[in-house]
C-alpha cells in the first residue's frame, strides 16, 4: 500500500474523469488512466495487447479487456511520493491486482439512465465508455463490478452530486483516515 495514494473508479459515466480534472484544477495530483499514454491498454483471452478495433462487438468483448499497466502504475506513484494526497482514476479489469497499491478506493456511484446520458455527451476521445458501441454491455458490467468493489472494501460515493460535493466527500474520508 502507499500512503497518501487512492483510487477512484467506477462505470464509464460515473465522473471520474470530471473528479480528476476538479482535483486537478485544485492543485491535487490527479492521474486520469484513460489519458495516461501507456498506464491502461488491452489485452486478449492470453494476456497480450492488442489494438482496440472500431466497433468492437460483444463477441470481441468477451474476450479482451482493459487492463493496468501495473509496473508502470507503480513507478507513477512512487513518482509523486511528497506525502501529499494522489489521486488515480480509472476502471480497468485488473483493479484486484492493483487495490494493494491504495490506501482507499472510493467507488463513484450513479443510477444507469445517467451513466448512459453522461456517456452519450462526452466529448473527450479517450474515454473508454465512448468506444462501447453497445450500450447494454456498458450496462450490464455495472453491477458485477460494483459488487466486486464493495466486496473488495471500496467506499462507496454518490456520484451524482456536484464535482465539487463529491470531492469534498472524498477529501474529507482522506482526512479522517489520516488522522486515524
Amino acid at each position: 500500500m502507499n500512503k497518501h495514494t487512492y483510487l477512484i473508479t467506477g462505470p464509464s459515466g460515473s465522473g471520474k474523469t470530471a473528479l480528476a480534472e476538479y482535483l486537478d484544477s485544485q492543485s491535487i495530483i490527479s492521474i486520469d488512466a484513460d489519458s495516461t499514454q501507456g498506464l491502461c491498454y488491452f489485452v486478449n483471452k492470453n494476456n497480450k495487447p492488442v489494438p482496440f478495433p472500431p466497433h468492437a462487438d460483444a463477441g470481441w468483448w468477451a474476450t479482451h479487456n482493459y487492463i493496468f499497466e501495473i509496473d508502470r502504475l507503480a513507478k507513477l506513484i512512487a513518482t509523486h511520493g511528497s506525502g501529499a494526497p494522489v489521486f488515480v482514476s480509472g476502471n480497468t479489469g485488473n483493479i484486484a491486482n492493483a487495490w494493494n497499491m491504495f490506501e482507499a478506493v472510493f467507488y463513484l456511484d450513479v443510477p444507469t439512465d445517467l451513466m448512459l446520458s453522461r456517456t452519450k455527451n462526452l466529448t473527450n476521445g479517450e474515454n473508454f465508455g465512448q468506444r462501447i458501441d453497445d450500450k447494454t454491455l456498458l450496462v450490464s458490467w455495472v453491477e458485477p463490478f460494483k459488487q466486486k468493489m464493495v466486496e473488495l472494501g471500496a467506499v462507496v460515493i454518490d456520484g451524482t452530486k456536484p464535482v465539487d460535493k463529491v470531492s469534498g466527500e472524498i477529501l474529507a474520508h482522506v482526512k479522517k483516515t489520516a488522522a486515524a
